[in-house]
């Protein structure tokens, strides 16, 4: 890692010695870009891949979770509808302000996703029920097998959301929440 910011330096200097470039923002920007390149920049052990992939199951790769299809039909789970869209979307109590402050708190970053410094966000999809509890959590977009286990984890203890209402009654409902994964 240091090799490469030497390198990016080393060549910056010699660009100011020739004056190719006036602005000292330029270089700002390519030392940034090289700190940011080698920060990403990791090598996984194949022992811990192969941790990685067995400790926990990946979602399915066969499943098409954005087909256009999933979207323009209703679902049936237990002979009760579950809609897409409705009139009035499930709240959760506060707002979303509160919701994302909830989930950070609570939020603990898995040690090998920090290790390996693994950061993006964790889409998940669930059920708001007519009662307003979570059902059905599923995740929709994987960012690793440790963030999306702890997504879940996070997900099952939040509080009943308001229900969402369809002609005034409660209804089952989908709800698509991103839960994001920051190293600090």
């Amino acid at each position: 890692m240091n090799t490469y910011i030497c390198i990016v330096i080393l060549i910056v200097e010699a660009m100011i010695q020739k004056n190719r470039y006036q602005s000292i923002s330029f270089y700002v920007v390519i030392i940034l870009s090289a700190i940011g390149f080698t920060s990403c920049h990791h090598k996984i052990k194949e022992s811990d891949q192969q941790n990685l992939i067995t400790e926990m199951p990946l979602p399915n790769p066969n499943k098409n979770y954005y087909s256009p299809e999933s979207y323009e039909k209703e679902v049936l789970v237990d002979n009760e509808t579950i809609y897409q869209v409705i009139e009035q979307m499930p709240q959760f109590p506060g707002g979303d302000k509160e919701l994302m402050y909830i989930i950070s708190k609570r939020l603990k970053y898995p040690i090998n996703a920090s290790r390996y410094g693994i950061r993006g966000k964790v889409i998940l999809r669930f059920v708001v029920t007519r009662t307003g509890s979570i059902a059905n959590p599923e995740v929709v977009r994987s960012l690793d097998p440790y963030c999306d286990k702890e997504a879940l984890r996070v997900l099952k203890t939040l509080p009943r959301f308001i229900p969402g209402k369809q002609n005034g009654v409660n209804v089952n409902v989908y709800y698509t929440l991103p839960v994001e994964f920051r190293l600090k």
